[in-house]
């Protein structure tokens, strides 16, 4: 009997990783085992045909929202050619509403709903026994005849009962995932839940085992998809030594961090960290109460600044800080003050606005009604307008989050933004929103991509407005500044191109 195990590529990474776990629980079994992942750019029709001619028994596709529209065709082509096949799909996106999508997709016979290695593993047992007891397997839905079957969610796993995902041949630097624990400490209204919520973790000497692994193969990068790492401070910071005292001098790695749970202590360590050794990511959200109260983020927003405010001036932590417009009761001008505090926050470090999504399974999607959302009728269900934001004003904000990844999603004009903003008086908010003017009037919005463009917008631009101010001293120190940006960003070969070229725009 043969199984294949697969998925289209996204940017969704943990997709990825859970293929992996997936993997490591049914490489054992009896029958035929193969994993492959699709390109995101293959055609339906390719994948079908390479499927088709792999003359699986059960096929498995792990899907998300980027990647749904493109199973779904692949299935069809798949069922209509072989019947027989047994079509099994899995992953977060079809946890939730799975008895809809199962009749919105009647080329898929199973669904594995919820963490999908115990559930997978007992249907390829039931099946290869052949005593297809479906009914006793939490998290399975499935056919009988023309009825959808929806068992109920099979018991959370313990985490430590889940082989390592890793074979060892194939970490030779490049980045990994890797999670160590599952479950939520809070349940915001925007992020899918499972119905428990339990916090189950690896036991400690498993993470450094694991981490130590890393370590030993440089690799360049550890990324964490703990949701809330240092929901235990004491775990966190007893993890953050251990990498500490064992840093190869190469590896990066990288947290999703609650800014308001990191304590001094913690704090303390981290200043002694090498610099470059931890990234942070912070999800700020918003600075409004209201706002935070509605989604379900209990952190005290004073606190978290402070906080994270102590760890920049440390200096040895690269974060991430970034905002989200979209929510409930958040107008423009609300989101604006979110931003601006944010922004001084960051004290350059990156910086990035996201955008809400009504995914299936949050608890604002079953609430779209009560705060009159209006979403895209598929995934991955992005945010067009509520009662507090139209439609016209969440298109502005997202053109200006397009300049601000664009100077300072990387942290990268680090010396001539906040120049501008001390020389002009300009509020952070105020001077993207300008600037995003200048750049949609001038038809630059496609030369976002180049260092070199950047930096002669820029220059335009401030050129203008200093020229308002008749500040032509502060404008030349402010012309160094961007050339000094704009050398972190070049290799030396380019700059001698650009100096050559010179700052004209249309260059």
């Amino acid at each position: 009997m043969r199984f294949l195990l697969t998925t289209i590529k996204t940017d969704c990474k943990y997709t990825d990783y859970a293929m992996r776990y997936l993997y490591a629980v049914t490489c054992e079994s009896p029958m035929d085992v193969t994993m492959k992942t699709y390109g995101k750019y293959d055609l339906d029709a390719d994948i079908y045909e390479d499927i088709i001619r792999g003359h699986y028994n059960i096929v498995y596709f792990h899907c998300n929202a980027l990647n749904e529209r493109h199973i779904a065709a692949v299935t069809e082509m798949i069922k209509k050619a072989v019947p027989s096949t047994a079509v099994i799909i899995g992953g977060m996106h079809v946890s939730f509403d799975t008895g809809k999508y199962m009749k919105m997709n009647p080329w898929v016979d199973y669904v594995i709903r919820g963490e999908g290695e115990s559930v997978l593993y007992s249907f390829l047992k039931t099946v290869y026994e052949y005593e297809f007891d479906f009914e006793n397997i939490g998290g399975l839905a499935y056919r009988v005849d023309d009825r959808i079957i929806v068992n109920d969610f099979d018991e959370p796993v313990d985490m430590d009962e889940l082989p390592f995902p890793y074979d060892a041949t194939e970490l030779t630097g490049g980045t990994v995932y890797y999670e160590t624990m599952r479950g939520d400490t809070v349940r915001t209204a925007y992020s899918q839940y499972l119905p428990y919520t339990k916090i189950r973790s690896l036991s400690m000497g498993r993470v450094c085992r694991e981490l130590r692994y890393f370590l030993v193969k440089e690799v360049d990068r550890v990324v964490f998809f703990d949701r809330d790492f240092n929901y235990n401070s004491e775990r966190a910071y007893r993890i953050f030594e251990y990498l500490m005292d064992n840093d190869n001098g190469v590896t990066v790695f990288e947290f999703n961090i609650s800014g308001d749970n990191l304590d001094d202590e913690t704090i303390r360590l981290l200043s002694e960290a090498r610099e470059g050794l931890f990234e942070f990511n912070i999800d700020v959200a918003s600075t409004n109460a209201p706002v935070l109260a509605a989604v379900g983020r209990r952190e005290n927003i004073y606190q978290l600044m402070y906080n994270v405010t102590k760890l920049l001036k440390a200096g040895k932590v690269r974060t991430n800080i970034s905002v989200m417009a979209g929510l409930p009761y958040e107008t423009e001008e609300l989101f604006e003050r979110s931003f601006n505090k944010a922004f001084g926050l960051a004290e350059g470090q990156p910086l990035a606005i996201r955008f809400l999504r009504l995914s299936v399974g949050t608890m604002l999607r079953a609430e779209e009604e009560k705060y009159d959302y209006m979403y895209t009728s598929s995934s991955p269900y992005d945010v067009i307008s509520n009662d507090h934001m139209s439609a016209t004003e969440l298109i502005r904000i997202r053109m200006v989050s397009r300049v601000v990844k664009a100077y300072i999603g990387n942290g990268g004009y680090r010396s001539s933004v906040p120049r501008i903003l001390a020389d002009t008086g300009l509020r952070p908010y105020e001077f993207f929103s300008q600037l995003t003017d200048f750049i949609w009037e001038k038809g630059y919005e496609d030369r976002l991509g180049k260092p070199e463009s950047l930096a002669r917008i820029l220059y335009a631009f401030a050129k203008e407005r200093y020229a308002e101010f008749e500040e032509a001293s502060k404008f030349e120190v402010l012309t160094g500044a961007i050339h000094a940006d704009l050398g972190k960003e070049l290799p030396e070969e380019g700059i001698i191109k650009f100096e050559r070229d010179g700052w004209d725009i249309t260059v």
